[in-house]
């Protein structure tokens, strides 16, 4: 009998013990962990064809031209950041808008606008593309503003948006949205158009997403 309570108050002893070890611990102070470098998002471009604000949406909207390098269509500059940032805008086809009632076999255009974004140095980041159809202004996404107060809105309008997002490496400090080929079917034809200084796209909603230093 003594024997059986004596192990009885060893297995007592060490359940009592097990329960303080794991009070100790849970009631140790836990260390803190870092949290990531908040990010950051900046809004500043710069574009060669700014085509103005939009009548509904009040964004600004600029033509994407055919260029090699940024500096001759739209270039977004990066502030001070650490590691990869990422560049996101709304590419949109750019319909010329008929005046007055057309046909709508007349008025119906497809369009596939490819467009590049590029280092400073020219070289390729990724390419993206969109393609819409235009036949009513009901196919527009917005119109924009005419140069005087009052005035009608420009002939030139965008289409519905393709939403664009694109990793910018490392040590980039700067990225260019420039335009590559224009696809376009109307009733009368096919046609392809890639001169530089060509307009063949609009860019809105253009920002960049980085992790400052």
């Amino acid at each position: 009998m003594n024997n059986v309570l004596v192990v009885f108050r060893n297995v007592c002893g060490i359940v009592v013990l097990s329960i303080a070890a794991a009070v100790v611990v849970q009631a140790a102070p836990q260390g803190r962990t870092a949290k990531p470098p908040a990010k950051r998002t900046s809004q500043a471009f710069t574009c060669v064809a700014e085509l103005g604000m939009g009548v509904a949406t009040k964004r600004r909207f600029c033509d994407v031209m055919v260029a090699t390098g940024g500096a001759d269509s739209i270039l977004v500059s990066i502030p001070p950041h650490t590691g990869t940032a990422t560049l996101m805008f709304d590419l949109h086809n750019r319909f010329n808008v008929p005046a007055g009632q057309v046909d709508l076999a007349q008025a119906f255009v497809r369009h596939v606008a490819v467009v590049s974004v590029l280092r400073q140095t020219g070289e390729l980041i990724e390419r993206a593309a969109v393609t819409r159809d235009y036949r009513t202004p009901a196919d527009l996404f917005d119109r924009i503003a005419g140069a005087a107060r009052g005035s009608a809105p420009k002939a030139i309008a965008p289409g519905a948006p393709q939403p664009i997002r694109v990793t910018i490496p490392a040590g980039v400090s700067a990225a260019g949205i420039v335009g590559t080929r224009l696809e376009e079917w109307r009733a009368a034809g096919r046609g392809a158009f890639d001169l530089p200084g060509r307009p063949i796209a609009i860019v809105s909603n253009v920002r960049m997403e980085y992790t400052p230093k």
